[in-house]
């Protein structure tokens, strides 16, 4: 390990078992590029997001699998797997609404490809250690939106149900897996503090930036003149009361302490509720 690292973790911290589970959702109940009730932008944005997700996971999995011959701890061993299994599960449910979504007149593939040529462009130049850095940093912003989606269901009601589903049942397996690529940092790596400088650039400056343009560029392939009013709306979406941002900035910003770890934030309770609302929708592998 990094002499350097100030938290030292040589075992997995998971408080949740990590299951991986087969889902099932009929995209069809998306028919309109404004899926999203009057508001195009927020439709948009969070297309934007889904076609993000199938190479970026992909990514996810990679960076920590170059890690796996040098974990020596038998239960983490064991969640970089079920990690791996629930990452490319939400990968193929991604694709398949990403198809749906591209059938209401958008343009995730030109995203998938340009994300795709970015992402492998970076393997060639970056360290194994740099990637890694860079999915338990996404890894950890990923969490604090799922905890919004589950703490906030409001947000996603007006979208149609199969979205919200599949966001919802994303944000349970995300919050069940949120401290593996971290353990795995810690335990193979341990330069925490260029850890911490790393998520400080990918959360409040890559991330935001890369949102904003891959929506404006749907929005404009998409052939959609934005109004006032969808500004305002996404706007509120973001920092109103309530938001994806303003109402729980605080754990954004919690990965910067030098004590911090993920399960410092214990989402147990929420993600057994949850689990329980979505069951129906949980078939057998």
């Amino acid at each position: 390990m990094n002499a350097k690292a100030d938290l030292v973790i040589t075992q997995s911290k998971s408080k949740l078992t990590i299951v991986p589970r087969r889902v099932k959702f009929d995209y069809t109940d998306i028919d309109s590029p404004t899926f999203y009730p009057e508001n195009t932008v927020i439709s948009a944005y969070w297309v934007g997001l889904s076609s993000t997700f199938p190479i970026g996971e992909a990514e996810f999995i990679r960076s920590v699998k170059l890690f796996e011959n040098k974990i020596t701890d038998p239960k983490l061993k064991e969640e970089v797997k079920d990690f791996a299994t629930q990452e490319a599960h939400h990968s193929l449910q991604h694709k398949m609404l990403n198809k749906q979504f591209d059938a209401c007149g958008y343009s995730t593939k030109k995203v998938e490809e340009l994300m795709d040529k970015k992402l492998k462009e970076r393997a060639a130049k970056w360290s194994a250690e740099k990637r890694l850095m860079r999915t338990v940093a996404a890894e950890h912003f990923t969490a604090v939106m799922a905890h919004h989606a589950l703490t906030h269901p409001e947000a996603l009601a007006p979208a149609p149900s199969s979205f919200r589903n599949l966001m919802l049942w994303h944000a349970i397996e995300e919050v069940e897996h949120k401290s593996v690529a971290f353990d795995v940092y810690v335990h193979c790596v341990g330069d925490m503090a260029k850890l911490r400088r790393h998520y400080a650039y990918f959360a409040f400056i890559e991330f935001p930036m890369n949102m904003y343009f891959i929506t404006r560029f749907l929005l404009k392939e998409l052939g959609h003149k934005t109004t006032w009013k969808e500004r305002k709306g996404m706007w509120g979406l973001l920092f109103g009361e309530g938001g994806t941002v303003s109402s729980i900035k605080h754990l954004y910003m919690m990965f910067l302490k030098k004590s911090f770890h993920p399960w410092q934030h214990d989402d147990s309770e929420l993600v057994a509720k949850w689990k329980e609302e979505l069951s129906p929708y949980f078939v057998s592998s």
